[in-house]
């Protein structure tokens, strides 16, 4: 099967390199993605792929049922990109000023429909189904939440997903996974600080803010350091600080802005609950006011180690055991493929897309991001090889 799979991909592959091509062109913003979500139905539907769910107005659920019943297995792609102007020389640049697809969810998606047209020529020869997640809004809101609670993993249930990250640190053909904690949980701090305003000259007269909201600053950095485990991690960055009027007043109100981040969810429970301590507490021992604002970001990705270990297997099989690199740390950074492996068994793994004698090394998010193309073989190879096995099994 690997050998059929391998010359059915190099088949497609000149049409796959046109449609991410066409998708870099003319990159959307999250939830924005009308043009995109239209190609991708007409793609679907061209190929005899059933659309089995539309999730607000770009995202999509595409499905391949097999020969018979069986598992289902859930494959997902993001299809959004960023807020960046691009500066690259190809003929393929972003026609769409100040958009660009700079973390290759373009190359994502490609990815997803070539392993989609590859499982529909095979649907014969496998039981039970293949569900395909086009998801929009990983970038800003999390649209892989709203997929979930609009019904995309039930009828067929899904029984496990999986996703892939394009990944500049790897060389085209290299594959990375993280068994356990793949990426953290963010959540956004507003903290509000009041005092009372006074003259400069007379600062007995006041309760100062900016005081305050210095105490506060050193505190919560104690807690990683005191409170929490060595063996753990959490990260507390707080980037923005406004408050002041006049050189001379002593500040009555001062708010401070930052984020948390943290690897799984008791650790999360406990730095929101320590955090609402210090700050309160803070305030009250010099005689002012504090409180805080959690927002929720995204959930923690963590993977599960038999779908890894299913998956790595593939890999290995597919480009050799020195192409498999296996990450010491998780990632503090998101990723809201974390909703998936929340609720059914995941496995989101890298796949390496530079290609230094080519000069191709540019980090994602920057706007002179692009890959090698020959990751997009690789990419749909290793899908197609891991849906088969996980549905056998």
């Amino acid at each position: 099967m690997k050998q059929k799979v391998k010359e059915m991909v190099d088949a497609i592959y000149p049409t796959l390199v046109e449609i991410r091509r066409d998708f870099h062109r003319h990159p959307e913003l999250g939830l924005e993605e009308y043009r995109t979500s239209s190609k991708i139905k007409s793609y679907l539907k061209e190929t005899g792929i059933k659309i089995d769910q539309l999730i607000g107005e770009t995202g999509i659920v595409g499905l391949i049922e097999g020969a018979s019943d069986g598992k289902t297995i859930g494959l997902r792609a993001d299809i959004d990109a960023l807020p960046i102007q691009e500066v690259n020389k190809t003929d393929y640049i972003s026609l769409n000023p100040g958009k660009m697809h700079a973390c290759g969810h373009d190359v994502h998606t490609t990815i997803l429909l070539g392993t989609a047209f590859v499982l529909q020529s095979l649907k014969d020869e496998f039981k039970g189904n293949v569900k395909l997640f086009f998801q929009p809004a990983e970038e800003t809101v999390g649209g892989a939440k709203t997929m979930i609670e609009a019904g995309c993993l039930e009828n067929p249930h899904v029984e496990h997903c999986l996703g892939l990250h394009v990944r500049p640190t790897l060389q085209v053909g290299e594959i990375g996974f993280h068994y356990g904690k793949c990426h953290a949980a963010s959540d956004t701090l507003t903290i509000k600080v009041q005092g009372k305003q006074a003259h400069g000259a007379y600062p007995q007269d006041g309760i100062d803010a900016i005081v305050i909201a210095s105490n506060i600053i050193l505190a919560l950095q104690t807690i990683v350091s005191r409170n929490l485990s060595p063996f753990n991690s959490a990260v507390i960055s707080l980037g923005m600080i406004e408050g002041g009027s006049a050189g001379n007043i002593v500040c009555n109100d001062v708010t401070i802005r930052g984020t948390l981040r943290t690897l799984d969810l008791e650790t999360r429970t406990f730095m929101k609950k320590r955090i609402v301590e210090v700050v309160e507490s803070t305030g009250k021992a010099y005689g002012g006011n504090a409180f805080v604002e959690i927002e929720e970001g995204y959930a923690p990705l963590i993977n599960d180690n038999y779908i890894v270990d299913e998956v790595k297997e593939v890999a290995t099989d597919l480009l050799g055991e020195t192409n498999i690199v296996i990450f010491d740390h998780p990632s503090l950074g998101v990723e809201d493929f974390a909703y998936f492996s929340q609720a059914v068994p995941s496995c989101f793994y890298s796949l390496g897309t530079s290609n230094k004698k080519k000069g191709i090394e540019a980090t994602l998010h920057e706007n002179t991001f692009d890959i090698d193309e020959e990751a997009i073989k690789v990419g749909v190879c290793l899908q197609v090889l891991s849906t088969l096995k996980l549905l056998q099994n």
